[in-house]
């Protein structure tokens, strides 16, 4: 990783899905960060402070909306842009709930990856 490198978590449970979003993230520029659960990535955005953050709605031992949570107690982390990743079809009311909790977005996972790049660079840009 160089200096000027943009920093990504990407946190989901499961580990091909993880493995996918970081060959596309890596080939786009990336340093891609890893986290299994809410909990996990909660630590590592705590520890590694990344520029943007990929978060599963659905996971154990804290979903999505607990590990956002967390993030946005802790004066280290409240800063960081969060968009929620699911596997369930998009719903006004889902989009409406995950930013009012403080996420930036809410995307399928099913949506063109080729989609989310522009939108990542957009997002780190706008808060950096």
């Amino acid at each position: 990783m160089n200096e000027t490198q943009k920093r990504i978590l990407v946190v989901d449970d499961d580990p091909a899905l993880r493995e996918i979003f970081g060959e596309r993230l890596t080939m786009a520029g990336y340093f891609v960060l890893y986290a299994k659960n809410g909990n996990e990535g909660y630590a590592m955005a705590k520890a590694e402070k990344p520029d943007f953050i990929l978060l599963d709605v659905i996971m154990p031992e804290a979903d999505g909306p607990e590990a956002l949570d967390m993030l946005k107690s802790d004066s280290d982390c409240k800063d960081i842009p969060v968009v929620f990743l699911t596997s369930i079809d998009d719903r006004p009311e889902d989009i409406k709930a995950a930013k009012e909790v403080g996420a930036v977005d809410y995307w399928s996972k099913a949506a063109d990856f080729a989609e989310f790049i522009p939108k990542i660079a957009e997002i780190i840009n706008k808060t950096k």
